[in-house]
Order: structure tokens, then C-alpha cells, then sequence
């Protein structure tokens, strides 16, 4: 497995650096547990290129597991046996977690008189 450094900073950004010295940026998206381990979901911040016509473009999600403790975290990439496994679990959790911003939106929103 290939283990990645990590470099939190504020407005859910994250700073990967590669074992190469390559550094990328991503949106924090959720942490989640499955079976007892702790779960990063990250979409990569694409730098402004050339716009295209190309609206089929999705937004790529890369998971790791996160290894260590608070203060010394490691991100671990997946093996693509797990990585089904996990990806589908973020998938329902992302969408539980959706639906409930979404619900709490409506509930707050006749409540102004």
C-alpha cells in the first residue's frame, strides 16, 4: 500500500504530498467509520484550465483509510477489493447526509413568522 502525507487546513481544504514530493489539493467532502476504521472522502481542487463544452465531467472521490492517531494521521491508499467495498458505504452514508442537510433546510424554513 502506498501511504500518503497529510496537511489539514481551514475551509475543509486538504494538501496531499505524494511519496514522489508531488503536492495536491483536495476538498474535504466526509470522515466516516466502516467495520471499525476511519474513512477520508476527498474530491481533487482542479486548477481553472480552459473551459470546455464537456458538461459530462463528474467530480472524481478518492477514499483513504486514515491510520494513526489525531496527531500524527496517515492516509492510506485503498486496495481495489476494499476500496468497492468502502466506496459504496460512502455512497449511503454521503447520501444520508445529503438528505439530512436537505431536510433540516426545509424544517427551518417555514419557521419564520
Amino acid at each position: 500500500m502506498k501511504e500518503v502525507g497529510n496537511d489539514y487546513s481551514e475551509d475543509n481544504i486538504v494538501e496531499i504530498v505524494d511519496e514522489e514530493g508531488n503536492s495536491f489539493r483536495f476538498e474535504h467532502l466526509m470522515t466516516f467509520e466502516y467495520k471499525g476504521e476511519w474513512y477520508c472522502a476527498l474530491t481533487e481542487i482542479k486548477e481553472a484550465v480552459e473551459e470546455t463544452d464537456d458538461e459530462d465531467e463528474t467530480e472524481e472521490v478518492a477514499i483513504y483509510r486514515i491510520e494513526g492517531d489525531e496527531e500524527n494521521e496517515t492516509l492510506v491508499q485503498l486496495e481495489d477489493d476494499e476500496l468497492d467495498e468502502v466506496f459504496a458505504e460512502f455512497c449511503a452514508q454521503y447520501e444520508d447526509f445529503e438528505d439530512a442537510d436537505e431536510a433540516a433546510e426545509l424544517d427551518g424554513a417555514g419557521e419564520e413568522a
